[in-house]
Parts: structure tokens; sequence; C-alpha cells
């Protein structure tokens, strides 16, 4: 689970890069978007098909550190292809290691929250993820060009990521900025965007056995 989730926010912090730089410059300007921003993407991971929102559903304090859900919802084919993740972090991907909570709901099953030592455990996973811990390295902007997508046609900035080998558009006043992705194992195309996204998980979310109380 640790490593599936750890893939999945690499993914959304590569697909939300609006600049390019050396070392960890091109973080400079990567924040994350206001409460109830969402933008919705078709998508194949693995050759399976998926439909993915990226959407921040919240915002609360931590020790005076403000902070907003990040969330991640996967719908595939099957009901066990679907997912839910929400991130409680500080801001965007040069802060993603400081995560202070994450909840999931794999499918039809009940929606669980990691924190405590489970929490500790996937900080380290996040931090020493080559796609986290090295996020602007081998990235070039290739360009300006049009792309079009099932939202539209959109004049995009073109960032050739030489690492991971992933091609990526984004317009920077878009809601995630990112309009198309396209590497080895996945392709995303944006649908549509908008305001007023709400939580995809309504139940209260159980804590995970044996990993402590929340904060």
């Amino acid at each position: 689970m640790r490593g599936t989730v750890a893939g999945v926010l690499s993914l959304s912090l590569l697909s939300a890069l609006p600049a390019a730089g050396q070392g960890q410059e091109c973080l400079a300007d990567v924040k994350m978007p206001d409460v109830g921003q969402w933008a919705e993407y078709q998508g194949v991971m693995n050759k399976d098909p998926y439909t993915m929102r990226y959407a921040v559903v919240g915002a609360e304090e931590r020790d005076g550190t403000p902070m907003k859900w990040m969330e991640l919802r996967m719908v595939g084919a099957k009901p066990d292809k679907s997912m839910v993740y929400q991130v409680l972090t500080p801001g965007g991907p040069a802060e993603m290691d400081q995560a202070e909570e994450i909840v999931f709901k794999p499918g039809e099953k009940p929606a669980m929250k990691m924190n405590g030592m489970m929490m500790k455990m996937m900080r380290g996973q996040l931090k020493k993820n080559s796609a986290l811990g090295n996020l602007c390295e081998g990235l070039t902007l290739a360009g300006e060009e049009a792309v079009t997508v099932p939202a539209g046609t959109f004049k995009a900035m073109k960032y050739h990521d030489t690492k991971h080998n992933v091609d990526t558009w984004v317009v920077p006043d878009r809601p995630f900025f990112m309009v198309k992705s396209k590497g080895k194992d996945f392709e995303m195309s944006l649908v549509s965007s908008g305001d007023g996204a709400e939580s995809s998980i309504t139940e209260t979310p159980q804590e995970m056995p044996g990993m402590g109380p929340s904060r």
C-alpha cells in the first residue's frame, strides 16, 4: 500500500509542474490550488482505463501551520480498480514529505486513516521516492504549442522530463496546471475543471489498526 500511495502522489506532482529550472527552483511557483478547485482527467495507467479527479477539498491548521486536503479520486472499470486518496499537506511538492495525514478508500471498502507510525513510514517513502526527491532533475522546456484534449484546445507550454521520459503540457491559469501528460505506462487528458469540489469520502474514516491515535 505504501508504494502505491507514493507512486500515485509522485504522478500527481509531476503533472502539476508549471515551471522548469535547475535544482529545486522549478518548485518555487508550484502552489496548491484554492479550496474547491478541481480538474478531471481521462487516462490510462498500466493499460487500465481510469477517470481521475484532482481537487482541494478542505483546509485546516495543524500546530499553527495552514494545511490543505488534496484529493485524488481514481475511478476504474471495476469497483476494485477505484480508489480515493486524500493527503493533508502544507503546500506544494517541496512539502509533500511533511504530510500530516492520509485517508484512503479502496473501492467499496471502508475509508481508512493513516497517521501515527504509519505516517512516519510514508514520509520516508515520499522523501526518498525518486520522482519526489529529485523532481526538477531532467525537466526541460520543449516550447509552446497547441494541444487538443476533451476539454478543448489550449495554448500550452510543453515540458519534457528526460529522467522519467514524460511529456507534460501545462497552462498556468488552469486548476492543477496540467492539460495533458504522457509517459511509458500512462496518459492523462483534461476533460473539465472548475470550483466547488467537496470530499468524495462522506463516511468517518476508520483508524488503521495498531497505528496509534490521530494527532
